[in-house]
């Protein structure tokens, strides 16, 4: 009987095969896009409306009007109550789901095929005449708040919240909460909501995904049926420039009084979804911080024993989002924790990655990708980000070859482009009094101390 070798990590086994369902595509009349695509062995499917109706729409002193708009969707109908909606799904054994993101608001039952008329039927009713009562957004907003409050009394919540005020300027929609903020909730009404709805929730700027077991021709019929009179509208455009808050590189201080710990934060602005370097950054950030055998981790966990976990990544959005580093450490480590995470990205900018290690997080994407997909909703999660970033339909088809095509150069040429040590925010929220002077010390920029408002 052979022992195996214990002083060795197995060798990783070959990257299984993997499909990504074909899409299927149509064009209501009143300009909703319908999307089909056949996938998975159960008689389930999944339908999702995504609406261009993103919290990066919200008017700067409204902020969290997109989220709150959204979860108000399913409190009531011309025909039924908040009661009735929920009794009525239950019945047909759904949930409904609804979220605001930056970019889009999405909305997702998961049916047996056998009810999705049924559900669909009222799914439409849901998104289509909603009548936002007011007792009901009240209840929602007050919620909202709560949760607002929550995250400022959360340190892993402030630190991200404080982190993208600090990477980007005021006036930028990313430099404020998605849930907005307590003075911009507490003025929300129903006529607010409302008037979103009515302005961005309309047939041209949405998609209508259906995944499982069901083809285009069926999932026509069911969009002509129950968002075929939905009237079209002028949609206005989000736009606006990003602009990062510094262009030094400095310390943010946020001051928690008896900490024992420090969340730290270490940013700057990323790049848009659509930019040609998404799959060099990919890898990249796999390499620097984006999985456990990661050299974020490695420092700071393994040969340092600062922390149970560091991890970095970008967040691609339309525009461009924050790129962030993120570790808790101990009060007393503070300062040593930001210096060697600041070393761990000026070596991987100054000197590249080894080719092995290319290839290894190369894998380790390509790998993954199948059990990020394995349900139907994953799946129409996924076709979501085609349609909400315009990306080909052939996308995720095409996803492990265009990781395989990323090398050791190209991950050293988006380092040495997209990790600019010299202008970033580096946020700590923890005990002042303890960890400004060892953080002034590092001597990497100015060292600013704030207070939570």
């Amino acid at each position: 009987m052979s022992v195996p070798d214990r002083t060795q990590a197995p060798a990783p086994g070959e990257i299984r095969p993997f499909a990504f369902p074909r899409l299927e595509r149509r064009r209501l009349a009143n300009g909703l896009t319908v999307i089909a695509a056949r996938a998975g062995d159960l008689p389930l499917v999944t339908a999702s409306l995504v609406v261009d109706a993103g919290a990066a729409a919200d008017p700067a002193r409204k902020a969290g009007l997109a989220n709150l708009t959204a979860l108000a969707l399913e409190t009531g109908t011309r025909s039924r109550s908040a009661e009735e909606v929920a009794w009525a799904f239950e019945s047909l054994g759904v949930e409904f789901e609804a979220e605001a993101t930056w970019d889009a608001a999405s909305f997702r039952i998961t049916v047996p095929a056998g009810r999705l008329e049924s559900a669909l039927e009222l799914f439409a009713e849901v998104v289509r005449s909603p009548v936002f009562p007011e007792h009901e957004v009240a209840r929602l907003r007050d919620e909202q708040l709560a949760h607002i409050l929550q995250r400022r009394k959360e340190p892993r919540a402030l630190a991200s919240d404080m982190a993208a005020r600090f990477i980007f300027a005021p006036e930028v929609p990313y430099a404020r909460p998605l849930v907005g903020t307590t003075a911009s909730v507490e003025g929300l009404t129903r006529e607010d909501v409302e008037a979103f709805y009515r302005t961005h929730y309309l047939p041209n700027v949405s998609s209508l995904i259906l995944v499982g077991a069901i083809d285009i021709e069926e999932a026509e019929r069911l969009a002509r049926l129950y968002f075929g009179d939905w009237p079209r509208g002028a949609a206005p455009a989000t736009d606006f420039e990003v602009v990062r808050a510094v262009n030094q590189t400095t310390v943010y201080v946020v001051d928690r009084p008896g900490s024992v710990q420090s969340e730290i934060r270490i940013g700057d602005v990323g790049v848009e979804r659509h930019h040609p370097d998404y799959f060099p950054l990919l890898v990249m950030n796999t390499i620097l911080g984006g999985a456990f055998t990661s050299r974020l981790n490695l420092s700071l966990r393994e040969r340092h024993g600062f922390t149970y976990g560091a991890r970095s990544g970008f967040a691609f959005r339309r525009r461009p989002g924050p790129f962030i580093v993120q570790v808790a450490v101990a009060t007393d480590v503070t300062a040593r924790a930001v210096e060697e995470a600041l070393k761990e990205i000026s070596l991987l900018r100054d000197m590249g990655a080894t080719d092995e290690e290319t290839a290894a997080a190369r894998d380790y994407l390509a790998g993954i990708l199948p059990l990020e997909l394995q349900t139907t909703e994953q799946i129409a999660a996924r076709i979501a980000d085609i349609v909400i970033f315009d990306l080909p339909d052939s996308y995720f088809q095409d996803y492990r070859a265009t990781l395989a095509t990323v090398t050791a150069d190209d991950v050293l040429r988006v380092a040495r482009t997209h990790l600019r040590g010299d202008r970033l925010a580096i946020v700590v929220i923890g005990d002042a009094d303890q960890i400004t002077e060892p953080l002034r010390a590092l001597g990497v920029g100015p060292v600013e101390v704030h207070r939570v408002e």
